[in-house]
């Protein structure tokens, strides 16, 4: 029924053997390639997510208050682009014993970094 001289391997008169594609060696070695990958990575993946350890503190400076100044107006100098309350309750955080309505030119407030 089906004739044996008709193979594929030698239908257009090439007689060499047909050679493998290896695609699960290659699927495996990617496989491994990205699983090693992955482990590398995690040291710096793990690094970002400390449990813990406390906080970095927020970068500070301190600024000398002048003549008419305001927490308002030191809050927009230092992130003009944020919200000034939040920027206040912030040094309201770091100087405790700061007093919104009675501050006095020349004296220091320590400031979050923009």
């Amino acid at each position: 029924m089906f004739d044996s001289s008709l193979d594929i391997e030698q239908a257009f008169g090439d007689h060499r053997g047909m050679h493998r594609t290896y695609v699960r060696r290659r699927r495996t070695v990617a496989i491994l390639g990205i699983a090693l990958i992955a482990v590398l990575l995690s040291p710096l993946a793990a690094g970002a997510v400390r449990r813990g350890e406390a906080p970095a503190p927020p970068a500070q400076q301190v600024v000398v208050v002048g003549e008419g100044d305001t927490l308002w107006s030191i809050a927009r100098g230092v992130r003009p682009e944020a919200d000034p309350r939040a920027t206040i309750a912030e040094i309201e955080q770091m100087n405790v014993s700061v007093d919104p309505g009675g501050l006095v030119p020349g004296q220091s407030l320590v400031v979050p970094v923009g």
